[in-house]
C-alpha cells in the first residue's frame, strides 16, 4: 500500500484512535499506515472515509479468495454457531475430511497431516519432527529466509529479526540463496548455481559436528526478495540432503495452494520434500496451518512433539474444506 497523508477533515485522523494506538500497541515492524481500515471485500480494503484501497498484500499475504468470500463467510458463521473448536483428544468430521482432501492433492507420499495454529508453529513442528526422526539437531536454511519468529523457526530465519535476541538455537547454519541477478559464481558468463551449492555444502560440512538434521527452504524466498530458485536447484538440494541423511523441509506458506499455477511450487521440479509446511494460502484468511509429512517419518518409532497436534479447530477445517472447490473453479 502507498502511504498517504491524512487531513484533519478525514475520519482517518481520529486523534483519540491514534493516541490509544500509540499508547497501547507494541509495534516492531515499522510504522502503521495513516488510515483506519473499517472493512474489506474482495480485493479491496476500505478506510474510515469509505475509500476503496486495492489490497496488494492480500491481507497478511493470505486472502487467496479475496476478503469476505460469501462461501467462506457462511462456513465461518456455521461453525461459530455449531462447533468451533474441540480438545485435541477429540475428532470431528471436518478435520478428518480436510486431512483426506489434502492427501488427495499433496505430492505423492505426503499422506498425513498435523493441523496447527500458525505458520511458525507448523515450521516448529517440522523442525522438531526432523530432529526426532534423525536423532540429530543441526538445521540449515537460506541466508535470506523467513520461516517465523518463534524459537526454532526464528533460528532458521535470516532475512530479518535476528538482532538483539541473543544466541539462536545451537546448530543453526545458513547458506547463500541462489540469486541469478547478482551471481556469486559464474561460468562462461552465466550463473553457476551448482558450483555455489557445492561450495555452500562444503562449508556446512566443515562447520557441522556430524549432526545435520534438516534443511528448511522456501521454493520462492518471500521476505528475502522474491528469489525464485533456479530450475533443478530443489532436486540438487534434495540430493545433498539425502547424501547426509538430512530431511528436506519445504515451507510453502507463500507459494502453496495454487499461487504459482501448480498446487505446490515444488511440483515444478518434481521434488517431493520429506516434510511440507503450509500456512497463509492454506487458510484463505482463517486457520489452521499445516505440517504434512512423508508416511515413513510418521510411522518411524520416534516420539512426536507433544501438545502440537491441534486437530480440533473445526472452523478452520471447515473453511478449508469449502475453499478447495472454490479454488478449483
Amino acid at each position: 500500500m502507498t502511504t498517504t497523508t491524512t487531513t484533519t477533515s478525514s475520519r482517518n485522523a481520529d486523534p483519540d484512535f491514534w493516541q490509544r494506538a500509540r499508547r497501547h500497541l507494541i509495534r516492531y515492524g515499522g510504522t502503521f499506515e495513516p488510515m483506519i481500515i473499517e472493512r474489506a471485500q474482495g480485493s479491496f480494503v476500505y478506510d474510515a472515509d469509505g475509500r476503496a484501497i486495492l489490497d496488494f498484500t492480500s491481507g497478511q499475504m493470505s486472502a487467496l479468495l479475496g476478503h469476505g468470500h460469501p462461501e467462506i463467510a457462511a462456513v465461518v458463521a456455521e461453525h461459530a454457531r455449531s462447533l468451533d473448536h474441540l480438545f485435541s483428544g477429540m475428532l470431528s468430521r471436518p478435520v478428518v475430511d480436510l486431512a483426506t482432501r489434502l492427501a488427495g492433492v499433496a505430492p505423492a507420499g505426503l499422506e498425513r497431516a498435523m493441523l496447527l495454529s500458525t505458520g511458525a508453529e507448523a515450521n516448529e513442528a517440522a523442525i522438531k519432527m526432523a530432529k526426532l526422526y534423525t536423532g540429530k539437531y543441526e538445521v540449515v536454511s537460506f541466508a535470506q529466509s523467513w520461516h517465523g519468529m518463534t524459537g526454532g523457526a526464528a533460528s532458521a530465519t535470516y532475512s530479518a529479526g535476528r538482532k538483539g535476541y541473543g544466541p539462536a538455537a545451537v546448530g543453526s547454519f545458513a547458506i547463500p540463496a541462489p540469486y541469478p541477478y547478482r551471481p556469486r559464481f559464474e561460468r562462461d558468463g552465466r550463473f553457476d548455481w551448482q558450483a555455489e551449492l557445492d561450495y555452500a555444502f562444503d562449508l556446512i560440512d566443515r562447520q557441522s559436528s556430524g549432526n545435520l538434521a534438516a534443511f528448511i527452504a522456501e521454493p520462492i524466498l518471500s521476505s528475502g526478495g522474491l528469489i525464485d530458485l533456479p530450475l533443478g536447484y530443489l532436486a540438487a538440494l534434495k540430493a545433498k540432503c539425502s547424501e547426509r541423511g538430512m530431511l528436506l523441509i519445504l515451507d510453502e506458506a507463500q507459494t502453496g495452494v495454487g499461487r504459482t499455477g501448480l498446487m505446490f511450487a515444488c511440483q515444478r521440479d518434481g521434488v517431493v520434500p520429506d516434510i511440507l509446511t503450509l500456512s497463509k494460502t492454506l487458510g484463505v484468511d482463517d486457520r489452521p496451518e499445516l505440517t504434512r509429512c512423508d508416511h515413513s517419518i510418521l510411522t518411524h518409532p520416534c516420539r512426536l512433539p507433544e501438545g502440537a497436534l491441534v486437530c480440533g479447530y473445526l472452523c478452520g477445517s471447515g473453511v478449508l474444506g469449502r475453499s478447495f472447490p472454490a479454488l478449483r473453479r
